[in-house]
């Protein structure tokens, strides 16, 4: 299969590749939030390619619904950047009109086709398609390092899904940031706590879980309770400590027109301010939103300290691979 992404008389493919890659990361994020068990992590690994394999080959069904379609673009996707972590690379388009995985140059291997290894992982009678790819990836990427001791393979950086410089904020964002920034004041004043407390250090969520599990005995009040000032600034508040203590940066993902409103609810990281680690290889992301509504449900305010410590603090040196454009 070849890749069909150069010259300028194909505007066409170029154009689709760009859509492909521009989604990757909402379709991984899709991926993990409705398709795949409770235990799946999306953190690249053999163990998730395992549980992806078993998702596709027992629970999906090609249906031709605009679900079935998600899930196996969710999966295509999230293949192929998890064979792009071992092997390197890019996304490309081929001649057959669907993208495929371009590994390292140096590795000298054929293009693989996410849509290619998910059809024979269906059609075998024992599982291992994905890993046993990832695996020849690794054997390949180690016959290399042998001829050349330190190298690594290179990717081309996902924009949203590998370690990268933060994006500039979604304008709704922007002004929720700058909005919470400049009401910090009158809000810390309003909890009754010392300004001295508000300091953004991780003790300091013990604070607010505190406060906010005693200001609202169940969910449903703080749900109820989302949109006053009183939560809005704590939102921004836990944010704020992952983001300066962890790596962490503010986002904000709007939700298409064509996802009806009730699958929107169901992904928690749509429609709502979010922190991820964008610079941390695998890092993680969390939803201020429903830390908080955890503490009150367990009305436990060590919560928020609890799901501070999940975030990752990764040394990107440790990576398999390096990204375009950081190579030494």
């Amino acid at each position: 299969m070849s890749d069909n992404t150069n010259g300028a008389a194909d505007n066409t493919v170029g154009e689709q590749l760009a859509a492909w890659i521009d989604d990757v990361p909402a379709r991984v994020m899709r991926l993990n939030t409705w398709y795949t068990p409770e235990e799946f992590e999306p953190d690249m690994s053999a163990d998730s390619l395992a549980l992806l394999e078993d998702a596709i080959v027992f629970t999906y069904r090609p249906e031709g619904t605009p679900d079935s379609e998600d899930f196996l673009q969710g999966a295509m996707a999230y293949l192929g950047e998890a064979l792009m972590t071992v092997g390197g690379g890019r996304w490309a388009w081929s001649t057959t009109g669907r993208p495929v995985v371009l590994s390292d140059p140096a590795l000298g291997l054929a293009p693989v086709d996410p849509l290619e290894l998910i059809i024979a992982a269906q059609e075998r009678a024992e599982p291992g398609a994905f890993t046993e790819a990832a695996d020849r990836l690794r054997a390949a990427v180690a016959v290399h390092r042998e001829r050349e001791p330190g190298w690594k393979p290179a990717k081309e950086p996902t924009p949203g899904l590998d370690p990268a410089a933060a994006a500039a904020p979604h304008p709704w964002l922007a002004g929720w940031l700058s909005e919470r920034l400049d009401g910090f004041p009158a809000w810390a004043a309003g909890t009754g706590v010392a300004a001295e407390e508000w300091d953004f250090s991780p003790g300091s969520l013990e604070t607010l879980g505190r406060l906010t599990v005693e200001r609202f005995g169940t969910k449903e009040a703080y749900r109820a309770a989302e949109d006053t000032p009183f939560v809005q600034g704590a939102l921004w508040y836990v944010g704020e400590v992952a983001v300066r203590h962890c790596h962490g940066a503010w986002t904000y993902r709007e939700a298409a027109a064509r996802i009806p409103r009730e699958e929107v609810a169901k992904n928690i990281y749509l429609e709502r301010p979010f922190v991820n680690q964008p610079t941390v290889r695998d890092g993680v992301g969390e939803v201020p939103f429903y830390a908080l509504l955890a503490a009150v449900g367990d009305k436990d305010p060590a919560v928020l300290l609890e799901r501070l410590a999940r975030y990752r603090d990764t040394d990107p040196d440790d990576g398999p691979v390096v990204y375009r454009g950081e190579e030494a």
